[in-house]
């Protein structure tokens, strides 16, 4: 809250306080200040939504409404109707309707009498004879003669030979592959990826200064190296239970080819310095105290790691703590080491 007060125009401590609010309104309010200084921030904008989302529904349920048990209804019987009494056929109904299915029974015996003349009919009308049909007399085919200087069988083509030094031994069935002097084949055709900050980008170069040096750096002059970029801060618990794992496995692989730029966000280096000495950390520790570098990597929570291999490739990115045998997996990894 401190630091926001003294620097309100910081959309890093905009963003941090409001994680460390619980009302969620001021909570929104923390993060549109951050979506005014910076419109592009899209994990601000992501945040917004969500919170506002999460009071609508709150909103939505009321916590005064009670479900009272309901009285049963007395429903009064409804009215029976009286059974219809089948009626009775009468005699001159069964009557008619046998007259009709007689007469129904002597119209199709009717109708199929009449088919099957019709069909007797038919098949006694004599087929008219076709017409006799002459025999085509096939026509002589004339042979299509080819030129005398033209033969089917297959002719040699003759190849360009090839003399090999005294000390080659030729192969019999094998054709040398002869390449004009003019083609350069390329030896660097693989293109590097873009620049940013997530897995399989190039890492954004960046110069601190080192507060065990206090000589500026560049993560450039580490390349060939497998880097770790550790973005702490010294308020940061989870940073310090982390400090001693990251020690110990700088300390393993340094001899590898291993380096761990330590960043601290927006503190001073004296402070920084008060924190190294009391854990007694030998690697760099480098001083973000505007919040540039960390603004660029988009660190959102501490601590958060980027692994950085030796062609200046982004391998992993991870926030919040790793552990011993986190860390030791994707520094391996990154080195090219067995597991």
């Amino acid at each position: 809250m401190g630091y926001v007060r003294s620097n309100p125009s910081s959309t890093r401590g905009w963003w941090m306080l409001s994680f460390a609010l619980t009302d969620p309104k001021q909570q929104i309010d923390c993060v549109e200040r951050v979506l005014r200084l910076d419109p592009n921030y899209t994990p601000a904008r992501a945040r917004l939504e969500k919170l506002k989302g999460n009071i609508n529904t709150q909103l939505s349920v009321s916590p005064f409404a009670e479900s009272s048990p309901s009285q049963p209804v007395a429903l009064s019987p409804a009215p029976q109707k009286p059974a219809s009494r089948p009626r009775k056929k009468t005699n001159n109904q069964v009557l008619q309707y046998a007259v009709l299915a007689v007469m129904a029974c002597m119209a199709m015996g009717v109708i199929g009498f009449g088919a099957v003349m019709i069909v007797r009919g038919a098949s006694n009308v004599p087929m008219q004879s076709a017409p006799s049909v002459q025999p085509v007399q096939p026509t002589a085919i004339t042979p299509i003669s080819l030129p005398p200087t033209w033969t089917p069988a297959a002719t040699p083509t003759s190849t360009a030979t090839q003399t090999f030094s005294p000390t080659n031994t030729p192969l019999a069935t094998s054709t040398a592959l002869i390449l004009p002097t003019s083609v350069i084949i390329p030896t660097n055709t693989i293109a590097k990826p873009e620049v940013g900050v997530v897995q399989g980008a190039s890492a954004p170069d960046f110069k601190l200064a080192n507060i065990n040096t206090d000589k500026k750096v560049k993560l450039s002059d580490y390349q060939g190296k497998a880097v770790l970029i550790f973005f702490w801060a010294t308020w940061c618990s989870y940073c310090k239970m982390e400090m001693p794992e990251v020690q110990r496995i700088y300390q393993a692989y340094q001899d590898q080819g291993f380096v761990v730029l330590a960043v601290d966000v927006g503190e001073s280096a004296g402070k920084a310095r008060k924190y190294r000495d009391a854990l007694s950390l030998t690697f760099p520790i480098l001083n973000d105290e505007g919040s540039d570098v960390s603004s660029k990597y988009r660190v959102t929570g501490f601590p958060t790691h980027f692994f950085v291999n030796p062609s200046g490739v982004i391998t992993s990115v991870n926030v919040g703590t790793l552990g011993y045998m986190g860390l030791n997996a994707i520094v391996r990894s990154t080195l090219n080491l067995s597991p």
